[in-house]
């Protein structure tokens, strides 16, 4: 049987010049205004008035097939928190699972394998092959809108999560691309801003995620690969990502082997022949740049016809890989099977951040319980733009937010909770009247108040405090001196100035279509909560490598102000380049915390638990290629199952100059009473640093400190590892 690049290689004999050029020229495969503003209240131009093109099911892309030689069309949609549907479609309202931020607090990789495969069928279902997503970028800028879409701070736990949502979507017979290839940290100007990195912070941050991403670790066997790489509308060091040889063909395409094609974000590829021969495989939307120019290029010689071929070969080899050109069949729809895998992510992902004792409620609670705040007596809340998944149920909050979508989820934390505690009197306050809110307080003894944060696409947040006033929302409660559980659901981390003042919280993030039932069944106490951080919750913005979000100059063109609409973006009309300079270099995230010691008011890493886990001992066995096995043994000393998420962080030899990283975790649930050894691999990577000067991973010699932890900043037992003890 032919390999999928012999198979590849076979149709691009036998198709015409324009039939190749066809494959690599992308359109939007959804009917849009392109003259329409992108605005705050999320106008981008979306219509359901106008026709997509001849064959597009109605979705963010459309790349017509080769009927003749049986490649089908390229329908591709967005994912990362399910199937999304930018404009209604048949089939197109989905299951919507809850953020990538809730996803990466799983540190469940067998969980999030699944979630791949439900978001991979569901593609099926609606006739979508192209998956446009995960996003693996590093949420260093925690205001950003998108951070919702990210999987946290660290790299390697970025990776890894994403890797698997990937892998899963493909094990389903549907290409999965990752994105935003690289350093896209910010929306503020995100088609002009020039993010600038040095060599070795780009290597062992952002870049080490997606390596992560499409590699995996070494002992991993994968014959098929990540399908698809995006690139981001950024510069990086000067150069746009669509056109950056550095990125696409030097990293991407010959040191890391990526055998699959590169696509621009839509808008993002800037020219036809830099692109082209940078490695840029298809472009988006409406040839603009490939398309005609592209073949006048390849007939002129300015691209070799060789190029074109590789192009169409990767697109190819990555469609035959996956099974695209052997089944058209749709499968079942599995609605039910998809919400359960969305609750039990939800529940996973749940992070206590705080406990004086008031939660679990217990079942038999028979107490008076208020519930404030966020429309919890209807919905929860989801990301927005082009993420945002049009939910099974519809929106069930009257709140119109423009045509770039931003829903609020049909899923009832109130009345999940009146289920789970049937004997308490469960009261509801909208939490819009501060001393309303208060007088309902006052009179229960416990009350939970769920704020939130709406984020989404385009637009970062003005700061991490939780807007509309919800701050001092808490506040009054919590002065009520009634017992204030406090259940955050945000894009991603936020200011906690009142977290003295009540007695329990908990980021629940965007938790999905089944958030609400996941929620009460952590505060009932029906499911142990076991999420763990994915990023730090800063004590105050003055503590953050960046006081503010880069900043953007006005919107100036050639003659005059400039309207931000997809026209403009896609004839360059988009302001002024700026330059965003991260010279905290390898301080990302909670390194940057513990490297400048400033206090947190939640770290990397952390989260409670209703059980209680002792670590009794651990061994570390040193691997032949530099890198290790640590053991720990673990045993549940509470009276409930739980799960914990045993940390291993690496200390490196002075010489290295590199701040202390995670290397590797386990997860482990155990019964009360019960031990298990936890076992934690660790990859030489992992252990080493980028070497500029050779331009390769280099382990330094020396003795590495390993710390076992439950947190960053939770260290229950260290070891060490010396470059001598290889076997």
């Amino acid at each position: 049987m032919h390999s999928p690049d012999d198979r590849a290689a076979d149709l691009i004999a036998a198709m015409t010049l324009d039939e190749k050029i066809q494959l690599v020229t992308g359109y939007l495969g959804m009917p849009v205004d392109l003259a329409a503003p992108i605005d705050s209240g999320g106008a981008f131009g979306l219509t359901e008035e106008m026709t997509p093109p001849p064959g597009a099911v109605g979705s963010d892309g459309f790349v017509p097939g080769v009927p003749r030689l049986g490649i089908p069309d390229l329908q591709l949609a967005g994912a990362g928190m399910g199937v999304t549907s930018l404009v209604p479609r048949e089939q197109g309202e989905s299951v919507s699972f809850p953020s990538a931020m809730a996803q990466t607090s799983t540190w469940d990789v067998p969980l999030i394998r699944e979630f791949g495969r439900r978001v991979g069928r569901e593609a099926r279902v609606q006739g979508i092959n192209v998956m446009l997503g995960a996003a693996c970028n590093l949420t260093i800028e925690p205001r950003s809108g998108r951070v919702f879409e990210y999987h946290g701070e660290d790299p390697i736990l970025s990776g890894t999560i994403t890797r698997q949502e990937l892998l899963g979507t493909q094990d389903e017979g549907v290409v999965a691309s990752v994105k935003h290839f690289a350093a896209n940290f910010q929306e503020t100007g995100r088609f002009v801003v020039n993010s600038v990195v040095s060599e070795r912070a780009l290597r062992e941050g952002e870049l080490l995620a997606f390596e992560v991403a499409l590699t995996g670790p070494a002992d991993e066997t994968d014959e098929v690969g990540v399908g698809a790489v995006m690139t981001s509308y950024n510069k990086l060091n000067g150069t746009y990502a669509s056109e950056n040889h550095y990125l696409l063909t030097e990293v991407l395409k010959d040191e890391w082997g990526f055998r699959g094609w590169v696509m621009s974000d839509w808008g993002a590829a800037h020219s036809t022949v830099p692109s082209a021969l940078a490695g840029l495989d298809q472009e988006f939307p409406h040839a603009h740049w490939y398309g005609s120019r592209l073949k006048t290029a390849i007939e002129n010689g300015d691209v070799p016809e060789s190029r074109l071929d590789d192009m169409n070969l990767r697109i190819l080899r990555s469609l035959i890989s996956v099974g695209l050109l052997d089944t058209s069949r749709r499968p079942a729809r599995e609605v039910e099977a998809s919400l359960d895998t969305a609750r039990r992510i939800a529940e996973e992902g749940i992070v206590l951040l705080q406990n004086d004792g008031i939660l679990p409620l217990p079942r038999g609670f028979a107490g008076v319980v208020g519930v404030i705040g966020s429309h919890a007596d209807i919905a929860v809340p989801s990301g927005g733009g082009s993420g945002a998944v049009r939910p099974i149920g519809g929106d069930p909050v009257s709140d119109p937010q423009g045509n770039l979508p931003r829903y609020w989820l049909p899923s009832s934390p109130l009345g999940a909770l009146r289920a789970a505690l049937p004997e308490a009197e469960i009261r509801f306050d909208a939490g819009t009247d501060q001393a309303a809110a208060a007088d309902l307080a006052a009179e229960c003894d416990v009350v939970v108040v769920i704020a939130h944060q709406l984020t989404m696409e385009h637009f970062d947040v003005p700061d991490l405090h939780l807007p509309d006033g919800q701050d001092e929302l808490i506040a009054a409660v919590a002065a009520t001196a009634t017992p204030t559980v406090v259940v955050l659901e945000t894009g991603g981390v936020v200011l906690t100035p009142w977290r003295n003042d009540v007695a329990a919280v908990l980021a629940a993030w965007y938790p999905g279509h089944r958030g609400g039932e996941a929620l009460a069944a952590i505060l009932s106490g029906a499911v142990t909560p076991s999420g763990k951080l994915p990023a730090t919750f800063p004590d105050s913005e003055d503590d953050l490598p960046h006081r503010e979000v880069f900043p953007m100059p006005p919107l100036h063109g050639k003659d005059g102000p400039v309207e931000l609409t997809l026209v403009n973006i896609l004839t360059e009309k988009q302001g002024e380049y700026f330059d965003a300079v991260y010279d905290e270099e390898l301080l990302l995230g909670y390194k940057w915390f513990d490297a400048t010691g400033k206090d947190v008011a939640f770290p990397f890493g952390h989260g409670l638990s209703y059980a209680q886990f002792s670590y009794d001992g651990a061994s570390v066995i040193p691997g032949r290629d530099g890198g290790a096995v640590v053991t720990v043994s673990l045993t549940n000393a509470g009276e409930v199952a739980g799960r914990e998420i045993v940390q291993v962080y690496a200390t490196m030899p002075e010489e290295a100059a590199a701040p202390r990283r995670l290397v590797g975790w386990a997860s482990v649930v155990l019964e009360p009473g019960e031990g298990r050894e936890a076992i934690i691999k660790v990859p030489a990577t992992y252990l080493s640093i980028w070497s500029v000067e050779e331009t390769r991973w280099v382990r330094p010699p020396g003795t590495v400190r390993l710390d076992i932890a439950a947190s960053s900043r939770d260290v229950r037992l260290v070891r060490e590892l010396g470059t001598e003890q290889r076997a």
